[in-house]
């Protein structure tokens, strides 16, 4: 029993995040259903909260520190030869590449090109060359040598301009005229600073045409004999959607309806196109993609990981873990239980997050489809920015219901309040405010909030273990 595995390489940050309990949750069932275990590979300092470490070892959950890519090979070879690693995996788009080099050094199946998540130009270079009526036009070259005569002649106003390695939305900006362009060009150096201090070097951009259409992403699994197993589709919501200028992901819909729009085969057989043009296998697959005002399906973007948030929503909606799709090929999330709409609070301008606006915060509170709202209380009193600036959400408000209808209308309000529901003050205004009682109170609070914190997930645990 338990000698089937899963390794997992995360972060010690990701592991403290809000978003580690739905991971938690899936491996629980996991271990219930199939008799797996999972083992947490982060790197950096050992997490200190030894209890409930030692509880998560109780689901079957190990945890482990690595220092670098070395040691982090050498410890999983060493689990390698007590247990059998049935697939490596990362929610983590950083550690994409991580993940495939261990699975080289096991001789696991990989991908033929598999640097294809990171490299956006082969992934369109690939589709393009297969089948040009599954991507669309680019044009890849360093900022440089960018010409925008060629951009006009090739793809045309208004495009899309990005890092061929970026990481989620960053500095992914939509460009309508020549000066803009140049605009673009001019900033990118400093941007491209702020990348590589994290550990991204892009050193070429992307151009390619802009789809002004629906925006959906599907989750599916690829064995390492190419069999492919897909969820359900999900719609999505981009800042530009509520009038900000950035291309954050700020809401993503499991809905009857988003079902409905792909009844037949033409999902199923987008996606065989896709693999069959860039020969990816035994790996998730994150598959962003546009419908055109042709109703033809266009690939935006492949990520080779499971993001938790979907992972979370999928299982609210359908009760399904995404992680069947690996373990039982007929699994399948058949039944939509109850629509459900997770809506993503990043910032709308680059200042210092100063509060959460608590006025529209209780409105939406008492709205009938919201259960939940998880707000990112240590990003208060720092700066904060557009996703495009390399900045994560603050808070996330989830609804559910099984009218549409009123999920719907509760969506709409969440929208059109969006801009007002962070309070980001320029730096002049915030030395100010900083020495208010308001502010000294914040400041006073945030121990204790750190200590509350802890308390509940050691409670969080225990309440686990007593099922």
């Amino acid at each position: 029993m338990h000698n089937k595995a899963i390794v997992h390489i995360l972060t010690k940050a990701r592991m403290e995040s809000d978003a580690f309990n739905a991971e938690i949750d899936a491996m629980e069932e996991l271990s219930d259903k199939y008799g797996i275990k999972n083992v947490l590979f982060y790197k950096w300092d050992v997490i200190k909260f030894d209890c409930l470490i030692k509880k998560l070892e109780k689901f079957h959950i190990l945890c482990k520190n690595y220092s670098n890519k070395e040691d982090l090979k050498e410890q999983v070879i060493e689990f390698w030869k007590e247990h059998d690693i049935v697939f490596i995996d990362t929610p983590l788009e950083l550690l994409v590449n991580t993940v495939n080099e261990v699975k080289q050094a096991l001789g696991k199946p990989m991908s033929d090109n598999p640097d294809i998540f990171r490299d956006k130009f082969l992934q369109r270079e690939l589709i393009q060359e297969h089948n040009p009526d599954l991507g669309i036009k680019f044009i890849k070259w360093t900022p440089e040598s960018l010409d925008i005569k060629e951009i006009e002649e090739k793809v045309w106003y208004p495009f899309i301009i990005k890092p061929v390695d970026g990481v989620q939305s960053s500095w992914v900006a939509k460009v309508t005229n020549k000066k803009e362009f140049e605009e673009y060009i001019k900033t990118y150096n400093d941007f491209h600073d702020r990348l590589k201090s994290r550990w991204v070097d892009s050193k070429e951009l992307i151009v390619e045409e802009f789809i002004n259409w629906k925006l959906y992403s599907v989750d599916y699994f690829v064995s390492w004999d190419w069999d492919i197993r897909v969820s359900k589709p999900v719609k999505v919501r981009l800042g530009i959607d509520v009038k900000v200028d950035d291309y954050c992901n700020i809401a993503r819909i499991a809905t009857e309806k988003t079902e409905w729009e792909f009844k037949g085969k033409r999902l199923k057989t987008f996606i065989n196109w896709t693999i069959k043009a860039t020969w990816i296998r035994n790996t998730f697959v994150h598959h962003e993609f546009k419908i055109n005002s042709k109703w033809e399906l266009k690939t935006i973007e492949l990520n080779g990981r499971i993001g938790w948030g979907r992972m979370e929503l999928l299982k609210r909606a359908y009760d399904f873990n995404l992680y069947e799709l690996l373990l039982n090929p007929d699994a399948k999330p058949w039944v939509l239980k109850e629509s459900n709409i997770a809506v993503n609070i990043y910032a709308t301008k680059r200042w210092i997050l100063t509060w959460f606006n608590e006025k529209i915060l209780n409105k939406i509170s008492a709205r009938e489809t919201v259960f939940d709202i998880k707000k990112e209380e240590s990003a208060i009193w720092k700066e904060i920015w557009l996703t495009k600036d390399w900045f994560i959400k603050v808070w996330v408000i989830k609804l559910k219901d099984k009218d549409y209808t009123k999920l719907a209308k509760d969506f709409n309000y969440i929208k059109s309040k969006y801009r007002e529901l962070l309070e980001i003050e320029e730096i002049k205004k915030w030395k100010k405010i900083k020495n208010t009682k308001k502010s000294k109170k914040a400041l006073l609070e945030k121990p204790k909030e750190k200590i509350k914190n802890v308390f509940w997930k050691i409670t969080w645990v225990f309440k686990r273990n007593k099922k």
